[in-house]
């Protein structure tokens, strides 16, 4: 069985999934993407765990309709075309198709399972919340292209939600837990950072005796950053050695580092190599996500790999899998003050060590080899189908 899957973006977090997935598939797993979208550093990765079976396109075009400069979805519509992709798809000739969606490069993989007769699956990731905005042509467009979809590989329930409810896919299968994050190799890392190593670390960002939470992700309005930190003051208030690292880019990046520049508490950091994020997971005592809308939200996993207590917006769709209240964490509103200041203050209450244990237990359900293995077997069943 050769499997073909089409994926113009994805991150690090992916190469662990895609290795075991050419592993199950004994050398017949294939991947394309794009050169533009995917970093120096993830195409080398890639191409070391796949080699040739890595196909690594350029010269996307693009054309925008409504603005990006917000990343909220359904805020602008992108259409992509991949010069030479079709060829690419059809030179494989893949028993598996195995598209990112209905849009971007899923069109063009649809196209030649459908041409060609061949099996098709489709990794998802929406939910209703995140596609609240959506237009009705946009919904009848999924509606009739997926159509010829035998198996959906998505998240969580929320996603199946949204399928079965929303777009009418009630009776095309789906398997859940196919997102995972690179939860061995961050773990590994976390619990090799010796204790003198934390230290100096922590010595180096100046950090107060209190607990140490962290974010990592875009600094953009989406992601709820600036909500976050507009109600840190009223927290340190009352928890004055408390510390918030923040750890991302995005256009807001140089106006909150100004805003908060003189607050000690606070400590902005920009973007970072991925190689080395394992270091702020092991010097963090709370991961905190106070997201405005995402589909999954890797970052909260990555965390919960690394033994984290976890605070994770209602409006991240992981939350109803990833996040169980009192448990490994707290569920919160970044749209109500309170909610967000509550949530703070519970963890110095709470048994974090209980917490980042039943954290770890948790993400065990969605680590790499069992997303992979999730995958496979999905494309087993249509195959033999």
């Amino acid at each position: 069985m050769k499997v073909l899957w089409i994926s113009p973006w994805f991150g690090n977090y992916r190469i662990p999934v895609y290795d075991q997935l050419n592993k199950l598939c004994k050398g017949s797993f294939y991947l394309i993407c794009s050169q533009e979208n995917t970093s120096d550093l993830v195409r080398q990765k890639l191409k070391n765990t796949l080699g040739a079976n890595a196909i690594i396109m350029s010269g996307e075009k693009r054309m925008t309709m409504g603005s990006e400069e917000s990343d909220f979805a359904n805020s602008a519509l992108v259409i992509k075309k991949q010069p030479g992709l079709y060829k690419a798809i059809k030179e494989i000739n893949a028993d598996i198709i195995i598209t990112e969606g209905f849009g971007g490069w899923a069109p063009a993989g649809i196209r030649y399972a459908v041409t060609h007769r061949k099996k098709l699956c489709m990794f998802y990731e929406r939910t209703a919340y995140v596609e609240r905005n959506s237009p009705k042509w946009r919904s009848l467009y999924r509606r009739i292209i997926g159509i010829p979809v035998n198996h959906f590989l998505i998240n969580g329930t929320l996603t199946e939600e949204y399928l079965n409810n929303g777009l009418g896919f009630k009776h095309t299968p789906k398997i859940k837990g196919c997102m995972s994050a690179d939860s061995f190799g961050l773990a590994q890392a976390v619990s090799s950072f010796s204790v003198i190593q934390k230290k100096n670390l922590q010595k180096e960002l100046k950090l107060n005796s209190g607990l140490t939470f962290l974010f990592v992700g875009q600094m953009v309005a989406r992601k709820g950053i600036s909500e976050l930190l507009a109600v840190w003051n009223q927290h340190i208030r009352k928890h004055p050695q408390d510390n918030l690292i923040v750890i991302g880019k995005g256009v807001l990046e140089a106006k909150l580092k100004q805003q908060y520049a003189l607050e000690d508490s606070i400590h902005i950091l920009g973007a970072i190599n991925y190689d080395i994020l394992y270091q702020y997971y092991a010097i963090c005592d709370v991961f905190i996500m106070p997201t405005l809308e995402d589909n999954w939200c890797l970052v909260i996993p990555e965390a919960m790999a690394c033994g984290k207590p976890v605070a994770c917006s209602i409006y991240n769709g992981g939350h109803y899998e990833l996040v169980q209240d009192d448990i490994n964490g707290y569920k919160f509103d970044p749209l109500n003050p309170n909610s967000i200041l509550q949530t703070l203050d519970k963890f110095h209450h709470a048994d974090l060590s209980r917490m980042g244990a039943a954290s770890k237990e948790i993400e065990s359900n969605f680590t790499p080899d069992k997303a992979a293995q999730r995958i496979y077997e999905a494309c087993l069943k249509v195959y033999k189908k």
